[in-house]
């Protein structure tokens, strides 16, 4: 298969950063990661308790309440350790700051791509 054919018409191959992301955006690129994590963890528990609710009209088990919240809360932490990162490596580095978001929209645009699994 061709580098053509690999990618939509028109929209060029997503680079990745590695001087940057190993570098001096390293502390951001974990942080940007460690908080999709716990995105997922929370997401993925509410997810279970809502279909759980809608499929057998089953209330959530107090555990699960309790669990939900612990994850919001370390989702939240992650954010803020995210935003407080990202704002130091705009102040040191505003170039590599650009290049760590034009990435994170990269694999976050590819994310929402619909996979096809078999």
């Amino acid at each position: 298969m061709s580098e053509s054919e690999d990618k939509p018409q028109g929209q060029a191959l997503p680079e990745r950063p590695d001087e940057w992301l190993n570098g001096i955006a390293a502390e951001a690129w974990q942080a940007f990661n460690a908080m999709e994590t716990t995105k997922r963890r929370h997401f993925s528990l509410l997810e279970v308790m809502d279909n759980r609710k809608k499929n057998y009209n089953i209330d959530p088990y107090e555990r699960e309440k309790a669990m939900l919240a612990y994850l919001l809360r370390d989702h939240d932490e992650q954010v803020r350790r995210f935003t407080e990162s990202s704002r130091e490596l705009k102040a040191l580095d505003s170039e590599a700051h650009k290049a760590l978001f034009i990435y994170i929209g990269e694999i976050s645009q590819d994310s929402l791509t619909p996979r096809v699994t078999h």
